[in-house]
């Protein structure tokens, strides 16, 4: 797949018109005429007859007949991806209200990926675009541009790979044009304007490289994603600061026909299976936890649902998403390098048990940025004050909905468990999407080991299908778990004449719980 011709991203005028800026274009505008005549086949949107007559909803490009090998997948469309174009409302919705990155903002944007031909190298290109965030008060400058890639692997050892990472200015009207010694052009960012850069990362293969022999195993398979960061400097009437933007490129995507093991099948007899094989939680209730690739800002819910989990459902099964990956996949996460604390993050971070995601400043600021520093403030007094009466809680009753939802730095998984996550947005249209599109029922929940000791998790939305108190017993000892399984979806299966007596065990599970919690027998021991 040959990589587009990129061109300046163009950001509506308003782009704090956010309410309605957050659900995608209704027309693939992302489709620039630069490159248009040459992908006119692959612009075909999937989107349903309801979709089309309300011009809203998930949308997702088509996946590309023209892709190769590991890529040929939903997640590397190129533009053709209109998840991306809500990017820019979606990030300014949890940076400060107030000149949020001083009044650059940079967004992951749209990538694509090639695979080499003999499975030696890989490049993953994309568009990534700044964005003047004055809100029309003045020019801010982009002066200079550092990108670094990680490799990330848990079955390889990633000094058998080199990387070329490189980036180079797409101007409107291509001035100043790129350089051919890589340096990048001072360029100042207009009102209420955006420039463009194209991002290449290419990743090669030491052993294949040196190998003769084609019948060595394709080693580009064993690396899970490429973590590129990219620091830029904004320059204008603040000053000069840095800023750092994070982008996960998967590059190992689990076979999603793989046929999973029907619960209760010995482990000495697992075929193809590997680790697809469903659990039995109580008799006449299973779950099945399925792998999916790391997710990122370019996948969307339907789309990682339809690929991993459609062939295995069945009428009546159910599938569980964790809020955490939901948040990922709309590019709510912040590494502590952008997070500026403040008196008041500093000053009620203070107030919380070590295990709480608020407990530091940069994770009670990014709290402040969403809910603001008055609210955050006067709910952290009234907390103070509401101890004094031994009641618990309350600064999450008035700081927000986004304050039970904030994971902190090692809160998730690799390469994200350096960043501060928050919760996911427009829940409810997101399950009611997989519902009409997926045909599966479905709920967006918050489960973690601390499951197990409180006896509760929260769930964020669910569509009508969805039974939640066989959802309850089927999630109470997070089956997913929470180390790097990379199992986000969940896919739980009811016996419907065995309902009652199901619910029944579990309630009966969380009397021996509660028993055990008055003995001191629950403890949690932080990872």
């Amino acid at each position: 797949m040959a990589a587009p011709t990129l061109a300046a991203t163009r950001v509506p005028p308003r782009w704090r018109a956010s309410a309605r800026a957050i659900e995608p274009a209704r027309a693939p505008s992302v489709a620039r005429a630069s490159f248009a005549a040459s992908r006119v086949a692959r612009a075909r949107w999937a989107r349903s007859d309801d979709e089309r007559s309300r011009g809203r909803g998930l949308l997702v490009a088509a996946p590309s007949s023209t892709a190769r090998d590991r890529f040929d997948c939903e997640t590397y469309a190129g533009e053709d991806n209109l998840w991306t174009t809500q990017e820019l409302p979606r990030l300014l919705e949890f940076y400060p209200k107030k000149n949020p990155c001083d009044g650059l903002m940079l967004t992951r944007g749209s990538w694509s990926a090639v695979a080499s031909a003999d499975g030696a190298s890989a490049t993953l290109t994309g568009a990534m675009a700044f964005h003047n965030t004055t809100r029309g008060r003045h020019d801010v400058f982009v002066p200079e541009v550092s990108p670094r890639v990680t490799l990330l692997s848990k079955r390889a050892d990633v000094r058998d790979f080199e990387t070329e990472v490189t980036c180079a200015p797409r101007h409107p009207g291509n001035e100043p044009a790129a350089r051919p010694d890589g340096h990048w052009p001072a360029y100042p960012v207009p009102l209420d304007g955006s420039t463009s850069m194209e991002v290449r990362v290419v990743i090669r293969s030491r052993s294949r490289s040196n190998s003769k022999s084609k019948s060595t195993p394709d080693p580009l398979a064993l690396l899970d994603a490429a973590w590129l960061r990219v620091s830029y400097v904004a320059y204008g009437r603040h000053g000069r600061t840095t800023h750092e933007q994070q982008v996960v490129l998967p590059l190992s995507f689990p076979d999603a026909n793989r046929a999973p093991l029907l619960a209760g099948t010995k482990r000495e007899t697992r075929d193809r299976g590997g680790d697809l094989r469903w659990r039995t939680i109580k008799p006449g209730l299973s779950v099945l936890c399925v792998p999916t690739h790391l997710l990122c800002h370019l996948d969307d819910p339907v789309s990682v649902i339809k690929k991993y989990v459609s062939k295995h459902a069945r009428a009546g099964d159910v599938v569980a998403l964790g809020e955490t990956p939901l948040a990922v996949m709309q590019g709510r996460f912040r590494h502590p390098n952008s997070i500026v604390p403040g008196v008041v993050a500093r000053a009620a971070c203070v107030l919380f048990n070590r295990f709480a995601s608020v407990a530091t400043a940069c994770g009670m600021q990014c709290l402040v940025d969403v809910s603001g520093a008055l609210r955050v403030a006067l709910a952290a007094v009234v907390a103070v004050v509401a101890r004094v009466f031994r009641v618990r809680g309350v600064f999450y009753r008035l700081a927000g909905a986004q304050a039970k939802l904030v994971d902190d730095v090692s809160g998730t998984m690799p390469p994200y468990d350096q960043c501060v996550t928050l919760g996911p947005v427009n829940v409810q249209r997101c399950v009611d999407a997989v519902e009409t599109r997926c045909g599966l029922p479905c709920a967006i929940v918050d489960v973690n080991d601390l499951t197990k000791i409180k006896g509760s998790f929260v769930t964020l939305g669910k569509s009508a299908g969805v039974d939640a108190a066989i959802l309850d017993v089927a999630l109470m000892g997070n089956p997913a778990g929470n180390d790097d399984q990379q199992t986000p979806l969940v896919l739980i299966r009811c016996d419907a004449k065995r309902r009652d007596a199901i619910v029944e065990e579990g309630r009966e599970d969380e009397r021996r719980r509660r028993d055990a919690a008055k003995r001191g027998g629950l403890k949690y021991v932080q990872k």
